[in-house]
């Protein structure tokens, strides 16, 4: 209840900034201009079924509890458009979104993750508001759910998934991306696959999506399946295959949380000394070999992040061993690569930068990249520091 009131205060702002527009009354009798295209299910229908037997809730799906989850449905508010993304006999890919969208967030919920729709009815909004919406509310995943279309070739239905530039863009968004996909080939097990599922939005526009674009957390655009094939566009009218659908988002999304997923702190800009428990926390093993930072060791201009693997702080057998990748950290000061130093000593990680030429004062952006040791890669890899050259 608490996501999806705090769904409806954001658009109703958006509403109220006339930022989002109803449908218009469809014609009697058009399938091409129709509403309410899918079959009727009750709103407890996805809320019914998480945790039976047919859509059971894995164990790992625990590691989704708090992580900020964003949910794009895509489009809305656009029935009054003739013909306007629906399938051969009229069902509107809206509606199908959404609904999608709604039973993912039930099991989401169910597992405490925090949930954020940028719509919850059929509304119309931009690109760059559904961004926002992510973007102001600190999510820590952007999903656009969408089915895709191609026409005069009724024939083709498989699953891609999208991501927004080149690969070395944003890391994460290929994490995201890969397993999202994951989950929809083991919950659609469609008969046909594309050889590369996962796509560089470059190769539709230049710019990319908009919403991927306009993203400035960890995003990913499904495109679950093609609404233009005449038996799918069928099958996703039907409540039971819009759930089987979400369940396989949601088996993905868990699998990527149980996976890991990896941060970092700015704990320390120039001029700045570390923190007193810079080392080793209290009561943690040490490993000997491991160096220790203390703030005496700190030079000026010294900049000091503390990183999270997102494993060692479930404290399972062998959490103190690194789960970093070492080869993998990469730290760029307003887009060039600069040197680091990383250490461990079996509770912390540490990361320093040491710039070999002063900063200018003013304000520079930080990256910081890495994997752990399952290959995901850093949710919010970019930091503001603010440089004092007095």
């Amino acid at each position: 209840m608490k996501a999806r009131n705090q769904t409806l205060f954001f658009v109703a702002l958006l509403c109220l900034a006339g930022g989002c527009q109803s449908p218009k009354l469809a014609v009697e009798g058009d399938p091409m201009l129709s509403v309410n295209t899918l079959i009727d299910a009750p709103d407890d229908y996805a809320a019914r079924r998480v945790g039976t037997d047919a859509y059971p809730i894995p164990p790992y799906a625990k590691f989704l509890k708090r992580v900020k989850i964003c949910l794009n449905p895509g489009h809305g508010g656009d029935a009054d458009q003739r013909g306007f993304k629906r399938g051969p006999t009229g069902v509107r890919e809206a509606e199908m979104n959404l609904r999608v969208a709604q039973y993912l967030r039930d099991f989401l919920v169910a597992c405490e993750a925090d949930v954020m729709m940028t719509r919850d009815d059929d509304i119309l909004l931009t690109y760059e508001e559904r961004a926002a919406i992510a973007n102001d509310w600190g999510a820590d995943l952007f999903v656009s759910l969408h089915h895709n279309a191609i026409d005069n070739k009724p024939e083709v239905n498989y699953t891609t998934v999208w991501y927004h530039g080149e690969v070395a863009y944003r890391p994460s968004n290929l994490d995201l991306a890969r397993y999202l996909c994951e989950g929809l080939y083991d919950a659609l097990a469609l008969p046909r696959i594309t050889d590369v599922p996962l796509k560089s939005d470059n190769l539709m526009y230049k710019d990319g999506f908009a919403v991927l674009r306009h993203a400035k957390v960890t995003a990913a655009l499904c495109e679950s399946s093609f609404f233009t094939h005449p038996d799918e566009e069928q099958r996703l009218r039907q409540p039971e295959y819009n759930l089987r659908e979400a369940y396989g988002l949601f088996i993905g999304l868990a699998r990527y949380a149980a996976a890991g997923l990896p941060r970092a702190r700015l704990i320390a800009s120039p001029g700045e000394s570390l923190p007193a428990n810079g080392g080793a926390g209290e009561g943690s093993e040490t490993n000997a070999d491991s160096a220790t930072m203390t703030p005496t060791q700190l030079n000026k201009s010294a900049i000091v992040f503390e990183l999270d693997d997102g494993l060692r702080s479930r404290k399972a057998w062998g959490h103190a061993r690194n789960m970093i990748l070492p080869d993998t950290i990469t730290v760029r000061i307003d887009g060039e690569r600069v040197p680091h130093e990383f250490h461990d000593d079996g509770s912390r990680y540490l990361l320093t930068v040491e710039p070999s030429v002063a900063l200018p004062s003013g304000p520079h952006q930080i990256e910081v990249q890495f994997e752990n040791m399952n290959k995901n890669s850093v949710l919010h890899p970019y930091f503001t520091v603010e440089v004092d050259g007095r």
